[in-house]
């Protein structure tokens, strides 16, 4: 893949991510993550788990504890695939 189709995809999953969450991407940029999927065995993506590196923006819901937090979001038809992130 071409470094503009990765930073273009990245752009794209970054804007649902923070839609998702409801905060702006530049709000998100503050705080790395990772996405992890929720998907059955046969591929179907049910939602996606945002894995927090360290703290989540303020206002977002969280699970977990300190060192382990992650947020959940529903699944975007046509959305962030894994292997972009």
């Amino acid at each position: 893949m071409s470094r503009a189709y990765e930073d273009a995809m990245e752009r794209r999953r970054d804007e649902y991510v923070a839609s998702a969450l409801g905060v702006s991407v530049e709000t998100l940029e503050d705080h790395p993550f990772e996405l992890d999927e929720n998907a059955s065995d046969d591929g179907v993506v049910y939602g996606w788990r945002v894995l927090w590196d360290d703290e989540a923006p303020p206002g977002v819901d969280v699970n977990g504890a300190a060192g382990s937090l992650w947020s959940d979001i529903p699944a975007e038809p046509d959305g962030p695939d894994e292997d972009d992130s």
